[in-house]
């Protein structure tokens, strides 16, 4: 992918449901972080896994964390909120390594990086 995209607006729509929506409360809470990503190479793993942290880190903000600071009681949903929220911005981003990436911490390939490709062609 020969893309120049430099930034990611990692986008998170939480509706009822949301971390600090109130179960009475049918708000709508929209919050947004922008990632940036134009310093980092996505043809490696090293490149991938550092996009991958900084995505996570701002899902986690987003979606109302870090996870210590989320009650005992949300934090199925947070963990929700974030898996959901890195997924949408993996799809976005739209690279291989990084979907790659993703799926090796989920666990769900056991691909090698030279097969970054086809495993995402294969979403």
């Amino acid at each position: 992918m020969k893309s120049k995209i430099h930034m990611l607006l990692l986008s998170l729509v939480a509706a009822l449901g949301s971390v600090h929506a109130m179960a009475s409360d049918p708000t709508v809470v929209v919050k947004t972080e922008t990632v940036k990503y134009g310093d980092i190479r996505l043809i490696s793993g090293v490149g991938a896994a550092v996009l991958y942290g900084r995505l996570v880190s701002a899902a986690e903000r987003a979606c109302g964390g870090p996870l210590e600071t989320v009650p005992l009681v949300q934090r199925q949903r947070f963990k929700q909120c974030v898996d959901d929220a890195v997924a949408k911005a993996v799809s976005d981003v739209n690279n291989p390594m990084l979907t790659w990436y993703r799926e090796s911490k989920r666990g769900n390939t056991s691909e090698n990086a030279s097969t970054a490709g086809s495993v995402a062609k294969a979403r």
